[in-house]
């Protein structure tokens, strides 16, 4: 009996392990947060833009936004504007239609969501020409003490009043059911365009602090539709963290606590952000970047930042903006990915151009004009944040730079040819090393003028084979492949070529005897 009892227990514990190990899988779905609709409450001839922060930590399948003024939805497929934030367009409607319209994110695993979050049965919707309700989080608080607890400040961003008794809101506690969510007091009304503050760290059964370490905040109608959702980070006593422009989709952290009132971002401390790091011989597997280092005293808030070559410059094309709420420490690093194929995306030019950062305020940041490079080189700043720009042959994307010597330059050269070949000793040429590394002659290639000429594939050295410094190789060239070719004993030119496909040596050769080869002497010398 005890026997069967201790299989039954570890059976039940094997069980356990393994529901808590697949528990801690993230599946999704995906969090729709930070919506914004640009104009609130469009007129008569005006596009209508909707934006939204759409993360999953699986991946994001698709994002889409639908809208309809009849009885069928048009599908609008959102583009990614910035990080993370998605970004769809309603066209122009005449005055007095109704459009109604939602938003629908998918992960990798399938699973959906959705802004409104009861959507579709119920969409949110405006009238074209009627001011549109549109109620959202635009400042929290975090760092309160007794005599000024945590808060919450909605803004309506609407042309009338709108009257907000009996919404919810509320952090992880109100929306895993562990505690009740707040509501907003009865008498809750708040002018067109105007504020409503919100104590949340009150002694009620459904009061609760918010993380000065940052966390996640909804807001509900009292239809239990969520119409705001926002994930907040870190703040410091000094800071709350809002829309700014009060109701724009673009959140930051503020130096100025503004409770109650429009959202300032401040001064704060002077920001020093340095273009630090260029790297623009990307392909498809590692697109450019460029680095920004924070070579001032104290944390930088990103958001509102941006970076831009010429285009952004000229404005044929929108500016890349720094994904909102990333903080760069002082003396760290932060790589941005330029030509991610977004419609702000930007490939640099690998013969060199000029890249701008530009705070949030619209000033210039920083600037620089960085020449051509080639591959296995970035440009950048050495020390990290000086004023000394250099061509740098070591790549370091979010470490300190590396001033690190040029790689000894690869000099192979033709030595010696020998053209009167027979079956048992076939026409060969002699590589000589002259550099002071090894080389690696995977991928370089020599030829005669049929490889010149295209007439016949260029014959590879064999992958993997080596020179030593100062060393020797012979290749077989008059050999049975279709590469293969036979050096004319009345002579010919032939060709070496580097794996990029630059002629690296050529050699024209005389006509030679049964006993006699061409070459350098002394070996590597011009002396032919």
């Amino acid at each position: 009996m005890k026997k069967t009892c201790f299989l039954f227990l570890i059976a039940a514990v094997i069980v356990f392990i393994q529901g808590c190990v697949k528990d801690e899988v993230f599946q999704g779905p995906p969090k729709i947060e930070s919506f914004a609709l640009n104009p609130a409450s469009p007129n008569e001839g005006q596009t209508v833009s909707v934006m939204a922060k759409v993360t999953d930590i699986a991946g994001i399948k698709s994002v889409n936004l639908y809208y309809k003024t009849d009885a069928d939805y048009i599908k609008v497929t959102m583009l990614a504007d910035t990080a993370n934030f998605y970004k769809g367009q309603i066209p122009p409607q005449n005055k007095g239609v109704t459009v109604s319209y939602y938003i629908e994110a998918e992960n990798i695993n399938n699973l959906k969501s959705y802004y409104p979050s009861n959507a579709p049965q119920i969409p949110a919707s405006y009238t074209v020409g009627v001011p549109t309700i549109l109620i959202q989080i635009n400042e929290i608080y975090t760092r309160g003490v007794p005599e000024d607890p945590d808060w919450v400040e909605i803004y309506n961003n609407s042309d009338v009043q709108v009257d907000i008794s009996g919404y919810l809101i509320y952090d992880a506690g109100g929306q895993s059911g562990a505690k009740p969510k707040k509501a907003f007091p009865d008498g809750s009304v708040i002018a067109a365009h105007g504020f409503l503050v919100m104590v949340v760290d009150d002694a009620s059964e459904s009061g609760f602090g918010l993380s000065s370490g940052g966390e996640e905040i909804w807001l509900e109608t009292m239809n239990g539709a969520i119409i705001d959702d926002v994930s907040f980070p870190a703040l410091e006593p000094t800071q709350s963290y809002g829309r700014f422009p009060d109701g724009s989709s673009n959140w930051q952290i503020l130096n100025t606590i503004t409770k109650g009132t429009s959202n300032s971002p401040g001064i704060g401390p002077i920001a020093n952000l340095k273009i630090n790091e260029i790297f623009s011989t990307g392909d498809a597997n590692t697109p450019d970047w460029v680095e920004i280092f924070n070579a001032g005293n104290q944390s930088v808030d990103l958001s509102g930042w941006k970076i831009y070559d010429n285009g952004g410059q000229s404005g044929s094309k929108p500016k890349k903006e720094l994904p909102s709420g990333t903080i760069i420490p002082a003396g760290g690093f932060f790589v941005i990915t330029v030509d991610d194929g977004s419609a702000s995306g930007f490939g640099l030019s690998s013969n060199g151009e000029e890249i701008w950062l530009e705070k949030p305020d619209g000033t210039i940041g920083d600037d620089v004009n960085f020449p051509a490079l080639e591959t296995g080189q970035s440009y950048g700043r050495y020390p990290d944040g000086s004023d000394n720009l250099q061509i740098l042959y070591v790549i370091t994307p979010e470490a300190p730079n590396d001033n690190s010597a040029p790689p000894s330059p690869v000099v192979l050269k033709i030595n010696e040819i020998f053209s009167r070949g027979d079956d048992t000793n076939p026409d060969w040429i002699e590589i000589y090393n002259a550099g002071t590394q090894d080389v690696d002659l995977t991928g370089w290639k020599i030829y005669d003028n049929g490889g010149q000429a295209g007439t016949k594939p260029k014959k590879e050295f064999p992958s993997g084979a080596t020179i030593a410094a100062g060393g020797f190789y012979v290749i077989v060239v008059d050999d049975n492949t279709s590469s293969g070719f036979g050096l004319s004993s009345s002579g010919e030119t032939v060709w070496l070529e580097k794996p990029d496909g630059t002629v690296t040596d050529e050699i024209a050769f005389p006509a030679l005897e049964i006993t006699q080869s061409y070459g350098r002497y002394p070996d590597g010398s011009d002396n032919l």
